[in-house]
């Protein structure tokens, strides 16, 4: 594993280099009978020292792309090594790592030589522990006041990273099958977990809250108890197909369509209890019926590599619905083909390289032109994308690594995306380039506020005094509008701010908000 990740396998990979501490870290200390026996007095902490192998170190530098970018939590300690304060705090810190590292990121910024004036917010005290999150809003900033309450004020500061995003449908039946009736704007995914003790059930509906944080812009996601599933009127090669009422042994997921059904269209049984990738594949694998669109939130959450499996995004440009489909089925007969061969090699002795096996190729569209409300170039911010069309040199797809900022232009027709699985395993007929940059990618957090100040910036003389002039007239015609008390002259002053607001794509969305779900709601693709 550790070859697989090693960074001169990955360069330019800061996803990689974290994943590879991580990695000699607890090989370190596992091969090491003094530091395992002080790991495990410790209850999970390395040492007593002022280091923390399990938080990942931030600067200016890798900020942006690990924790601006994420769909991740991030809880982030701003901390000097010889500040008394920060050496009191650390073992809080290192408690809630060994607890929640699997709900949330944890990373620290040294201000010993950068004092971190890059940060959204002055420092002022240290420690000082920051949450950062694209559901959160703002940066949540963890009281001074409570650091003498730790540890149980620093929980319940990590714990409420999902406040109100993918509560479990535990024991409502009702809830449930109105959630499942009713009109969205996503689709849904269900897991149906086992239920035990209260304490477990609290436990095993974190990470499913979690997961509904992380992929909101791709599906709604909810959890709730496998009983609670077979008192719902589903098909019965559905029912069949989940674990059994009494069974605490196994989990599922589930994908229904964002128009209000009770039949879902696909289901996938998982052992339970399983770790977070389990689950996060096959939200990888529904992705392949929904058609998502690329931009740099969907990158992040589905073409970033797992811990145990590389990933790969097979990226078609304007892609229409049906040749998206068309290639999702190729791509999953290609998979198909490959794991039998794979499965065939090593019933015959042979052996399959670990890189050549663990990895997994999500399918995503690309557009260039504004096409409603989907992410696009034109519609969202993406300055570096011009370096990407001079790599793809005409090529209709390609293969993002993201991880190590590569790409791969695919001149090939649908029909070949079949042999696409050992064409990457085997490394056969792929042009890397490194011409892949985070900004290359349509980024549509951008506000209209920043959208407006930037527009303007980047506007020639001739541009900046038409918009002048106009902003002159619309100015006029409001103040007309205020003195005569006239609706025409209302009526003409709002639509012609209407009109200017309508050219924003930020105003867009925030408008389509307020739409009712049933107007807005998404198609699976065909087959």
């Amino acid at each position: 594993m550790a070859k697989r990740w090693h960074p001169d396998k990955n360069p330019n990979c800061s996803s990689c280099q974290e994943t590879f501490s991580r990695i000699a870290v607890a090989y370190e200390t596992l091969s090491d009978e003094s530091k395992r026996a002080a790991y495990d007095e410790a209850g999970g902490t390395a040492s007593s020292e002022l280091t923390s192998p399990k938080s990942v170190p931030l600067n200016k530098g890798n900020f942006d792309e690990l924790v601006t970018f994420s769909n991740d939590v991030w809880i982030v300690q701003v901390f000097r090594p010889d500040n008394p304060h920060c050496a009191s705090f650390h073992p809080f810190w290192e408690n809630q790592i060994q607890k929640y590292q699997h709900l949330v990121r944890f990373g620290r910024i040294d201000v010993t030589d950068d004092q971190a004036k890059w940060l959204p917010l002055k420092v002022r005290v240290l420690p000082t522990v920051l949450k950062f999150g694209r559901h959160l809003g703002a940066v949540e900033i963890f009281p001074v006041t409570q650091m003498h309450e730790t540890p149980q004020a620093l929980t319940k500061f990590v714990l409420t990273s999902f406040p109100n995003i993918g509560l479990p449908l535990s024991s409502d039946r009702n809830a449930l099958a109105s959630w499942l009736s009713r009109s969205t704007r996503r689709h849904k995914v269900l897991f149906a977990i086992p239920g035990k003790s209260e304490e477990e059930r609290y436990k095993s509906h974190l990470v499913p809250r979690k997961l509904a944080a992380q992929w909101s812009e791709v599906f709604e996601v909810r959890s709730a108890e496998t009983e609670l599933l077979h008192g719902l009127p589903l098909p019965a090669q559905v029912k069949a197909a989940l674990p059994s009422k009494a069974s605490g042994q196994q989990a599922a997921a589930l994908l229904f369509a964002a128009r209000g059904t009770q039949e879902p269209k696909a289901v996938a049984a998982f052992s339970w209890p399983t770790g977070e990738e389990e689950m996060v594949l096959e939200l990888m694998r529904f992705t392949e019926m929904v058609g998502v669109s690329l931009s740099v939130q969907s990158a992040e959450l589905l073409c970033r590599s797992l811990a145990m499996r590389r990933v790969y995004c097979l990226v078609l440009l304007d892609s229409p619905t049906a040749a998206l489909a068309r290639a999702a089925r190729d791509l999953q007969e290609s998979r198909t083909m490959y794991q039998g061969e794979v499965a065939q090699i090593r019933e015959s002795g042979g052996e399959v390289a670990e890189d050549e096996d663990n990895f997994v190729i999500p399918i995503l569209r690309l557009l260039r032109h504004s096409s409603g409300l989907e992410p696009s170039v034109a519609s969202c911010f993406a300055p570096k994308f011009p370096q990407v069309e001079r790599a793809l040199a005409g090529s209709s797809a390609f293969l993002m690594d993201l991880d190590t900022h590569r790409l791969a232009p695919l001149r090939l027709s649908l029909s070949s995306f079949k042999g696409l699985y050992p064409q990457i395993a085997y490394e056969d007929s792929l042009n890397w380039v490194d011409a892949l940059e985070i900004r290359s990618l349509p980024d549509c957090s951008e506000g209209m506020r920043q959208r407006f100040v930037r527009q303007l910036s980047q506007s020639s003389f001739t541009e900046l005094a038409w918009q002048l002039m106009f902003a002159l007239f619309l100015v006029e015609v409001i103040a007309k509008a205020l003195a005569s008390g006239s609706v025409l002259w209302w009526l003409g002053a709002s639509g012609m701010v209407f009109a200017t607001l309508s050219r924003s794509p930020p105003f867009l969305r925030l408008l389509m908000s307020y739409v009712p779900e049933f107007f807005l709601t998404p198609q699976l693709l065909e087959g």
